[in-house]
């Protein structure tokens, strides 16, 4: 799918979800839903869509999978996004079953129940690997003892695949955050997510990419794009890309494309963030990640970036009851 098919299946799906849902639904939660289906190559329907849920709904099992849902009221865009997860799974009453066995992993490797360990639960492969998850929570504690907090479980598992240093692996996050600090990028929770994403693929502490991540930030700056603390995620996987000016220009071409429409007026952030990981997306598509031997974790810590990208969501605590 090319740039021109992709932002017109993404006007189309955005559309579709406007006509369906009522007038109260904001775009913070329509645009990320239509980018969804569209990267997907799925087209939105929405009385389909409103089956499936309901269909799911009957076959869940209440205890499992996204029972930190709340009611009607407080859905959230990460509602919405794990409900067009399981949707668009080929096989989502089994994903659910799946899901929910890994909250049981990581409860009992001792991470308290939270809609973050759910998420967490997405991306989790084994009982084996919840507990190296909760070695290397543990040593991201002792790092930031006040910054880490629950929403750091989903990362403590994406970046325990494979058995590793924690220890030096904490350390080189912690690393790369004052160093980051030195060079104004804001202190918080978001500078966090960044450096340890930036400890994806080496536990060791890489100077180079601390040059990416402000070469980065740098470009995007003199392109009169403003970078928001929830993109800092974005910009340690192009950094991990190797991003040069050529994809760099890509993005900034497609975000001043997608600003254009009037789907993304009200969240123009997201633009940048939907031309980020299109421009991504395409590079693996292409087969131009070969100096890593693990596309597809990138290409988790780029969904995962999408799910965590505003930590100041209001999450909904049954997503089930979307539709009752």
């Amino acid at each position: 799918m090319d740039k021109t098919q992709f932002i017109t299946r993404l006007q189309q799906n955005y559309e579709s979800i406007s006509l369906f849902f009522s007038a109260d639904m904001t775009a913070a939660i329509k645009v990320p839903l239509a980018v969804q289906y569209s990267f997907s190559r799925e087209t939105f329907h929405g009385t389909q869509f409103e089956a499936q849920m309901k269909s799911l709904q009957r076959k869940a099992v209440k205890q499992t999978l996204v029972e930190y849902f709340s009611t009607v009221s407080t859905k959230s865009v990460l509602s919405y996004k794990v409900a067009a997860h399981l949707i668009l799974h080929e096989q989502p009453e089994q994903e659910i079953q799946r899901v929910a066995q890994n909250e049981r992993y990581l409860e009992a490797a001792d991470f308290a129940r939270s809609s973050y360990q759910s998420i967490a639960a997405l991306f989790l492969l084994d009982e084996a690997h919840a507990k190296r998850a909760k070695l290397l929570y543990h040593e991201m504690k002792k790092q930031h003892q006040f910054l880490t907090g629950k929403d750091d479980i989903p990362y403590a598992v994406l970046l325990t695949r494979e058995q590793a240093d924690v220890q030096l692996q904490g350390q080189t996050m912690r690393r790369y955050y004052d160093a980051l600090v030195q060079h104004d990028f804001k202190r918080g929770d978001a500078l966090q997510a960044m450096t340890q994403l930036l400890s994806l693929y080496d536990v060791h502490f890489e100077p180079l990419l601390l040059d990416y991540v402000v070469a980065i930030r740098a470009h995007l700056k003199r392109e009169n794009i403003k970078v928001r603390r929830n993109f800092y995620p974005f910009i340690a996987m192009l950094a991990l890309a190797r991003s040069d000016k050529a994809v760099l220009g890509d993005i900034v071409e497609m975000n001043n494309e997608l600003k254009q429409l009037n789907m993304f007026t009200l969240e123009p952030s997201l633009a940048l963030m939907t031309a980020t990981q299109f421009v991504l997306q395409q590079l693996i598509d292409n087969n131009q990640l070969q100096q890593f031997n693990d596309s597809l974790l990138f290409l988790q810590a780029l969904n995962m970036s999408d799910f965590l990208y505003d930590a100041g969501f209001t999450i909904a605590f049954d997503i089930f009851d979307l539709f009752i």
